[in-house]
């Protein structure tokens, strides 16, 4: 299993718009070959802080999502919404 994650500082006035758009993104994520769980947290002290975990059977799985328009549409968001960039980390269950 692949599991890759996904920190994100959003700007203030589009906290809405990210929770909202999460809802969809891990409805449509979750449903993706070979996903096996998608989730997000708020950081406990930097409300503004995000962690975004997907949950892959094999990182080609995540390769095949990584060129989804799921993926290109999140990716775009992120970048607008985000106070700097976001970081990314992919790693193996074990």
């Amino acid at each position: 299993m692949i599991t890759r994650i996904v920190k994100v500082k959003l700007k203030e006035n589009f906290l809405v718009d990210f929770l909202a758009y999460m809802e969809t993104f891990a409805k449509s994520t979750s449903e993706f070959t070979n996903n096996h769980h998608v989730d997000y947290f708020a950081d406990k002290d930097e409300p503004l802080h995000y962690h975004i975990y997907t949950i892959w059977k094999t990182e080609g799985a995540l390769n095949k999502f990584s060129k989804s328009d799921i993926r290109k549409d999140f990716k775009k968001n992120l970048t607008y919404w985000c106070e700097s960039p976001y970081a990314a980390w992919t790693v193996e269950n074990v």
